[in-house]
């Protein structure tokens, strides 16, 4: 069966902030990634800029994109959503954290579990951050320099965005602080940090019969392509 990856995203742009580990399982695992926006904004006058922004910006990643018809409606639906996961079957789903501090983004994880339990089949599940940090991450993603600048090109995409707040000029920034935080989050308290300069961190759990477990034991760090395998394998 084909390694497929779908990230439900809150908005057009959250595809490049926390994609890296989408870019990395899609360069380095063979994943195909489908991106599925949640939504194309709050402003309506914005939508049909804002998804061309996001075609230019999973064109520039490899991703795929897919619109659901209740987009149109504002958010898609549970419903539709839910049909995608049991039609597609994806290996994970990357959403945001239930408490990520932006009301989409909120919405947006209460969406992709209440999808989850419709389509009522176990399921790998990615949270990212980005308004309010994870409190217990236990999966943090190194990016080398070359994977930085090919997300930062591609956030580069959302331009109406970028012109109202750099995001791409920040990720950076964003990212090393990942690596700090990361380290004693992951590696405990007074753990030194790792070699590498820019991260993401997520939390990797399993969704099965409208209950969380953990996928593995202990935290990870996925530096090597190596490690990134590993990962994958607790998926299967």
């Amino acid at each position: 069966m084909k390694k497929r990856l779908l990230v439900l995203a809150p908005h057009p742009d959250d595809e490049s902030i926390t994609g890296l580990l989408s870019l990395r399982l899609c360069q380095e695992c063979a994943f195909e990634v489908w991106v599925l926006p949640a939504t194309l904004g709050s402003r309506p006058e914005r939508r049909v800029e804002r998804q061309r922004e996001l075609r230019a910006a999973c064109a520039h990643l490899g991703f795929r994109l897919r619109l659901l018809p209740s987009l149109s409606t504002g958010m898609v639906s549970t419903q539709e959503l839910a049909y995608e996961l049991s039609a597609r079957r994806p290996t994970a789903l990357v959403l945001p954290h239930q408490r990520d501090g932006h009301p989409t983004h909120r919405a947006t994880h209460r969406l992709g579990v209440a999808a989850l339990d419709a389509a009522a089949h176990p399921q790998a599940v990615v949270e990212t951050e980005y308004w309010h940090p994870l409190l217990r991450p236990n999966l943090m993603v190194a990016a080398d320099r070359p994977q930085l600048e090919h997300l930062c090109a591609a956030l580069a995409c959302h331009r109406g965005e970028i012109a109202r707040n750099d995001y791409a000029a920040r990720l950076p920034a964003w990212m090393i602080d990942n690596v700090r935080r990361g380290a004693e989050l992951l590696g405990g308290p007074g753990a030194p940090a790792p070699a590498f300069d820019f991260a993401t961190l997520y939390r990797a759990r399993l969704r099965t019969r409208r209950a969380w477990r953990a996928p593995f034991r202990g935290p990870r760090i996925i530096e090597s392509s190596a490690d990134l395998a590993q990962l994958v394998s607790c998926w299967n």
